[in-house]
């Protein structure tokens, strides 16, 4: 395995460890709702839970959406021996948005600020996926 590679696929365990911690945010969410307020109805719908459930919920669903092609990306990156550098930067600064992202979306849960840190995720993800193709193909 070459640095670069050891650093991609560390960047790759820093998204898994951060959708692991918010499980067990999500496991301690649910824990701290109190016996009696356990409702039949939470087993099955999402908006039966308290706020805080519902924001940590809502958190970990969002690790399996953009974060998808993070994982696609690096593998493809492996598959095809294209690891540099430059996907390097791209992937942590992806995982580090990610993680601001899961502090807003856990927190005080501000739209725009969340919005905006999403954007550059998404904008660093493309960015990933346009140099992976660059140096898969050659170009």
């Amino acid at each position: 395995m070459t640095n670069a590679e050891l650093w991609l696929f560390s960047a790759v365990l820093a998204q898994i460890a951060l959708t692991a911690v918010l499980y067990l945010a999500l496991v301690r969410a649910r824990f701290s709702v109190p016996k009696a307020e356990l409702r039949p109805e939470m087993a099955y719908d999402q908006a039966a839970w308290p706020t805080k459930a519902r924001q940590v919920s809502n958190a970990v669903i969002s690790q399996f959406e953009l974060p998808v092609l993070f994982y696609a990306g690096a593998l493809f990156a492996f598959v095809l021996g294209a690891a540099s550098w430059t996907l390097v930067a791209l992937a942590w600064a992806f995982v580090a948005t990610r993680v601001v992202h899961a502090v807003i979306h856990t927190g005080k849960n501000v739209i725009m600020p969340r919005f905006f840190i999403f954007l550059a995720g998404f904008l660093l993800l493309i960015a990933f996926w346009i140099a992976l193709a660059v140096r898969a193909l050659g170009a």
